[in-house]
């Protein structure tokens, strides 16, 4: 009597268990591996830390004038939240247009912590070269002597620290958002396009289409509430800094949250 071996099926329990901690892994190795990603987040901060060095050296903005605030040597971040936005998007949209991301969604059936792994990766590495950006300018303008107003002055003073703080964060906050505009538009032209054309250059271009008393709506665009976080409560904006971080988070919220929803819903 011959004796038959039959294949044992893998049950769930038998699977190997995907963790917070292999997702984590899973997306760094991304960034680092997926050439586009890591070449966008080395040019914005190449980008930031010339533009920003060449401000502190000259002692002026970028456009001549003298430098009248502490912290005006992050006068130039707006261009890094861009780019940052730019990486976000990537690093959602490369997984689509190459296929992997059905990898990706098989590895973590459940989905959403595919999502919440890379932006946790994304906001933490901009995060970091951001805090390391702000140091190094925040040195270079005590060195050199050219911004008299900043001139001695602590990184811890309130006059300081919270410009600082302020743009400094709102580089991860680029990150998160282009992550967020990618998942939900799944194309990194079509997400990028809608960025520039509705939120970069709505404030300008919007108002001339809606009625006078409607024109104020593009206060509450996500770059309006960055460049009111931004001017850490120094310039007559149409609220406070506190009403813009509601803003910003709102929108990350909402455009957060519909992409989860079609993560969850739709096939890659």
């Amino acid at each position: 009597m011959s004796t038959v071996t039959l294949a044992q099926t893998p049950t769930p329990a038998s699977q190997p268990r995907i963790t917070a901690g292999g997702l984590l892994r899973s997306e760094w190795t991304k960034l680092w591996s997926v050439r586009s990603l890591w070449i966008t987040l080395v040019a914005g901060a190449a980008l930031v830390m010339g533009l920003s060095g060449y401000t502190v050296l000259e002692g002026t903005t970028l456009n001549g004038a003298p430098a009248e605030i502490p912290f005006s040597f992050t006068a130039v971040y707006p261009l890094g939240t861009l780019a940052f936005v730019v990486l976000g998007v990537l690093a959602v949209t490369s997984e689509y247009s190459s296929g992997t991301i059905r990898g990706s969604l098989v590895a973590a059936p459940r989905r959403s912590g595919v999502l919440l792994a890379k932006a946790a990766v994304m906001t933490g590495v901009t995060a970091g070269v951001g805090v390391v950006l702000s140091l190094i300018l925040y040195l270079l303008v005590q060195v050199t002597g050219t911004l008299p107003i900043a001139q001695g002055m602590s990184l811890f003073d309130p006059d300081m620290f919270w410009g600082v703080l302020a743009n400094t964060l709102l580089l991860p906050y680029g990150a998160l958002f282009g992550i967020a505009l990618g998942a939900l538009i799944r194309n990194a032209a079509g997400a990028i396009t809608l960025y520039f054309g509705l939120f970069q250059l709505g404030p300008q271009i919007i108002p001339a289409f809606l009625p006078e008393p409607l024109s104020g709506v593009v206060d509450f665009l996500p770059t309006s509430a960055m460049n009111v976080v931004r001017a850490a409560g120094l310039s007559d904006d149409p609220y406070g800094v506190g009403v813009g971080v509601i803003v910003m988070v709102l929108w990350i919220v909402v455009i957060g949250g519909a992409a989860w929803w079609m993560l969850k819903r739709r096939d890659v």
